[in-house]
């Protein structure tokens, strides 16, 4: 008989990052309050559900998530570094506008090579799913029940982009809100992934 377990990939609550879109990657940000609220919603959706271990990224804003979330369970929370969104150097906590104005060169080869351009000082995408897989795949394989992860949009892109088997230029047609749940199920004696759901949004 096939054993199946729910490995729930969560991206963290809202940090307020004002109207304007900015590079934000491993800028140590907390939640603001919207991201709190949302954070007490998954709360309340997964008071039911069994979770065997958390493993999340150690930058405030999955720290705060989880403790939201996990506040009522008594399961150990890991800390993951490969985890960690990924780093955009120079341009952490730059908006969009000021980048484009001051690195327009940069701005347009990230734009046409969206999976392997570098920021000075930061990774790429290809770089970041290099070292997240690796560590999932290790944290799957020796885990038994269902687990969370509690991570970042660039993290769970590269994670289902993975999963899915989609080009990482495509990145950004998946879509990841602040506070969804991605709800995956893996095959442990086939070990392959069965089913998944995506954005899932309280």
């Amino acid at each position: 008989m096939n054993y199946y377990r729910k490995i729930y990939l969560v991206r963290h609550g809202s940090v307020g990052n004002g109207n304007e879109k900015r590079y934000v990657g491993n800028t140590d940000l907390p939640l603001c309050r919207e991201g709190i609220l949302q954070c007490k919603k998954l709360q309340r959706f997964f008071s039911t559900i069994d979770i065997e271990r958390a493993y999340l990224s150690p930058l405030k804003r999955c720290v705060q998530t989880a403790d939201i979330i996990l506040k009522y369970k008594n399961i150990d929370r890991i800390m993951i570094e490969e985890f960690k969104e990924i780093n955009m150097g120079k341009w952490e906590g730059k908006t969009f506008t000021y980048v484009k104005k001051f690195f327009p060169d940069e701005f347009k080869k990230r734009g046409e090579s969206i999976e392997t351009f570098v920021p000075q000082g930061g990774e790429s995408f290809e770089q970041l799913q290099k070292r997240v897989i690796p560590k999932m795949m290790n944290i799957i394989e020796n885990s038994t029940g269902d687990i969370m992860i509690i991570t970042h949009a660039g993290v769970n892109r590269v994670i289902l982009c993975h999963i899915l088997s989609i080009p990482l230029y495509h990145i950004f047609k998946i879509k990841q809100n602040y506070g969804c749940i991605n709800e995956l199920c893996w095959n442990d004696e086939e070990k392959n992934w069965v089913k998944e759901k995506f954005n899932l949004n309280m």
